[in-house]
């Protein structure tokens, strides 16, 4: 019964969450978009490249990526062969708009 339950910590502990955000200003955004990306074998190959300025021509305020815990669960069922991840990207007004709408 031991060995199960530290199985099933060891197996849940794989699953972890994580969140990495970057603010780049001190400005308040706009506008969030969101992105789901998606990576290949434990995330070493990515299936896109970003370019930050298709999503957010004024410029950028933060980015957030984060795995949530259904896509650890995507990652672990998969054996890391596919890593899905999060992302959030928070974009400057345009210039002569008062902020956030």
């Amino acid at each position: 019964m031991l060995k199960r339950l530290i199985f099933f910590l060891l197996i849940a502990g794989g699953a972890a969450c994580h969140t990495m955000q970057f603010e780049v200003t001190d400005q308040r955004e706009s506008q969030v978009v969101f992105e789901r990306k998606h990576f290949f074998l434990w995330g070493l190959v990515p299936t896109v490249e970003v370019d930050v300025r298709q999503h957010c021509p004024n410029g950028l305020a933060a980015v957030r990526e984060q795995t949530t815990f259904v896509d650890g669960l995507f990652d672990f069922f998969t054996l890391g062969i596919w890593s899905p991840r999060s992302s959030w990207y928070y974009c400057l007004p345009a210039p002569g708009t008062g902020g956030a709408q």
